[in-house]
């Protein structure tokens, strides 16, 4: 069976950074650093170390807005000064996220049947989903732990008829060495800037 569904299906333990409990990741947290176009979800721009401290009060369900207390501010000149420690707390919450055990898609050659995305936000898509097809109420659907949503929401798909393809993870490993030598043999990305 496929380690990543089997980790997603694992609820996470309980994770603190800068001095917060924070509540599993989800999609209801997703989208509330997309509205605030935190470059943690949305790689907009380089993050700074009150990215980090925004990003951990919103999936601490900390109340937003008003002024930084004195310890995140001594916390976040810290972090400003100490590039290796404020790099590791970044690496914590990009495995506190889980993609690592997200399901990996094929790209998809054929054509699809059904018209794509018709501009639904992907995360609300999902949520729909979860609640149309397998009736989960809408507070758990935007709390379940996001990995747990993809593989549901993927497996909804499947069961319906979409074309979704789903790599093993020997298929995947051999994917990424075969990046990773594309990326070796070609250092510098053309970009369509010109």
């Amino acid at each position: 069976m496929d380690r990543r569904f089997l980790n997603s299906q694992v609820d996470p333990a309980p994770f603190v950074l800068l001095g917060r409990s924070l509540y599993p990741w989800c999609l209801k947290y997703r989208v509330r650093l997309m509205a605030f176009d935190s470059p943690l979800v949305t790689g907009s721009r380089g993050i700074s170390p009150a990215d980090l401290l925004f990003a951990c009060k919103v999936c601490a369900e900390e109340e937003l807005g008003g002024q930084i207390g004195w310890v995140d501010k001594l916390r976040i000149m810290s972090l400003a000064k100490n590039p290796a420690k404020f790099e590791r707390l970044l690496e914590a919450f990009a495995g506190y996220i889980l993609v690592q055990d997200w399901p990996k898609f094929w790209e998809q050659t054929k054509t699809k049947s059904g018209g794509g995305d018709k501009g639904v936000p992907w995360p609300l898509a999902i949520v729909a989903n979860l609640m149309a097809e397998a009736g989960i109420p809408e507070k758990r659907a935007w709390e379940m732990p996001e990995c747990q949503a993809i593989w549901l929401n993927s497996a909804l798909a499947i069961r319906k008829g979409a074309y979704v393809a789903i790599m093993s993870p020997e298929e995947a490993a051999v994917m990424g060495e075969e990046e990773a030598k594309e990326a070796a043999s070609n250092p510098v990305k053309e970009t369509d800037n010109g």
